[in-house]
């Protein structure tokens, strides 16, 4: 029953967490746009990239270490404990230090050339201070992400995972609001990289005050080191590290591309399609995020009764929302360009339909991820992920200067579908000792996908051109009518049984 609480918990934290995404998305990129130019959001865009690696210099040390103490809590290894969770705080808190002093190198680089902000793709010119100090201070906001991180990820020793998710939170609003304020004084882009990073830094302290109270015997201090640990610590940790740049390899590699060779109003077209469909996508992955905690505690506990029922159940529900969200949404994208852009010219029928493609594929591939990366085997899964998405940045240096955004998505597509199929094949073996995974609900949901996005081919060129309300209409219709085959499909009214037999016990406890 306690299970089923810390997910409506977790699932409420992290909901918020993705409403006040698609509240910045909604809120910022349009003034941006309004303030700066499609083509000057695209530059910001790329400064904003060119520095995300930083956020991956922890090496996965926060996750393994966070996901490592929770086991050790609930088992009461105590002493040991302490001396891992310090050893690994000084370990980041040593590597953040290094990474910050090595920033300070773009004071002395080309970087508004290196960026092609000079001008030379038509885009406004961005002066090299500017350049030069944006860059620094947004590299300091990836590197104090490392550390907060870190913070708000303690919490789940306590089995209090949505706290730290309620602290992150925070930190989006508070890099909401300080860059509503800068662009509404179209402040400089080092400007408002400054502004981010002083509201993370009050936000860092506030969450180091919360958690001294909620959890003094666990506040992380830097008393102990145990310099024999380190390399226990970042072996297992280094695979981590692998995935988290891997998501800069497929999130942040194609907007530097696209930035080099086609310039800033290209990256913006790109970046608001992937907007939407990542919106989508977030919103879908909630509850999957949520179950993490309690798929690290029920691991810990040996429970494998428990991981199976969360695997079964949480599939066939996510599976049944999967298609009807991104289909509905790629119906609904020309409605959505118009009224949050008023630029519906945006809409492009054959990206669109690719990109919804592709988060159909990611999604599936994020629910199977949680039951490797929240249990610490996630060895194989991030070799294959890494490996597979430096090929992808290959394919993308080749494709994207001679097809274009076009020739990025369809590489995009075929590499997240080879990292699903490996995906599946973990999950089996993960469960191959309890039980053998059916797989009868991942071919009726590619059996739908595929059926609706056939269907899509032929009438986006059509409905594009369509009223708002009816473009709003047939979204629906879609969406309905998806959900409505899902019910049989996936069993849905065996998942919401056992919900509401577990919700009865729970108010009885």
């Amino acid at each position: 029953m306690s299970g089923l609480r810390g997910i409506a918990k977790n699932l409420s934290a992290l909901f918020s967490s993705h409403a006040i995404t698609v509240v910045q998305q909604v809120a910022l990129v349009p003034l941006f746009i309004h303030g700066y130019g499609k083509a000057g959001y695209g530059e910001w865009l790329a400064i904003s990239a060119a520095v995300s690696y930083l956020g991956t210099l922890d090496f996965g040390v926060q996750t393994f270490v966070n996901q490592d103490l929770t086991v050790r809590y609930h088992r009461g290894d105590m002493a040991d404990f302490h001396v891992n969770q310090s050893t690994a705080l000084r370990l980041l808190l040593g590597i953040v230090s290094v990474a910050a002093v090595a920033a300070t190198v773009v004071f002395v680089l080309p970087m508004q050339h290196l960026l092609k902000m000079d001008g030379v793709h038509g885009d406004p010119v961005v002066a090299p201070l500017v350049v030069q100090m944006a860059l620094f201070f947004m590299a300091m906001v990836a590197l104090t992400h490392v550390v907060y991180g870190y913070f708000a990820g303690t919490f789940m020793v306590l089995g209090k995972a949505y706290v730290g998710s309620n602290w992150n939170n925070a930190r989006t609003l508070s890099g909401i609001g300080t860059t509503l304020v800068a662009v509404l004084f179209h402040a400089s882009f080092a400007q408002i990289a400054m502004a981010q990073w002083g509201g993370l830094l009050t936000c860092l302290v506030a969450q180091l005050w919360h958690l001294r109270r909620m959890g003094p015997d666990i506040f992380p201090t830097l008393k102990h080191w145990d310099s024999a640990l380190v390399p226990k610590i970042l072996k297992p940790s280094g695979y981590f590290a692998l995935i988290f740049s891997s998501n800069f390899l497929v999130y942040q590699l194609p907007i530097l591309i696209l930035q080099s060779t086609a310039g800033g109003a290209f990256v913006t077209v790109f970046s608001l399609m992937r907007t939407v469909f990542s919106m989508t996508r977030n919103m879908l992955n909630v509850l999957t995020q949520s179950m993490g905690p309690e798929v690290t505690n029920l691991f810990a506990k040996n429970d494998w009764k428990g991981l199976s029922q969360i695997y079964n159940y949480s599939e066939r529900l996510i599976f049944s929302v999967i298609p009807a969200a991104n289909v509905g949404v790629l119906y609904l994208s020309p409605f959505l360009l118009t009224i949050w852009l008023k630029q519906p010219g945006l809409f492009d029928p054959r990206l669109y339909l690719i990109s919804a493609a592709s988060s159909i594929v990611m999604s599936t591939k994020e629910h199977k991820f949680q039951f490797q990366f929240s249990t610490n085997t996630h060895q194989a899964l991030a070799r294959f992920m890494f490996g597979t998405y430096v090929l992808l940045g290959g394919l993308w240096i080749v494709f994207i200067p001679r097809f274009g955004v076009l020739g990025l998505l369809w590489c995009w597509f075929a590499v997240e579908l080879a990292q699903l199929v490996y995906l599946i094949h973990l999950n089996a073996g993960f469960f191959a000792h309890f039980e053998v995974l059916d797989k009868k609900y991942l071919w009726r949901l590619a059996m739908l996908s595929v059926s609706f996005l056939a269907g899509a081919w032929v009438f986006l060129p059509y409905t594009r051109a369509m009223a708002l309300p009816v473009q709003i209409g047939i979204a629906i219709a879609n969406g309905a009518a998806l959900l409505g085959l899902a019910v049989p499909l996936f069993g849905l009214d065996a998942v919401w049984g056992e919900f509401r037999a577990r919700r009865r016990g729970m108010a009885q406890a």
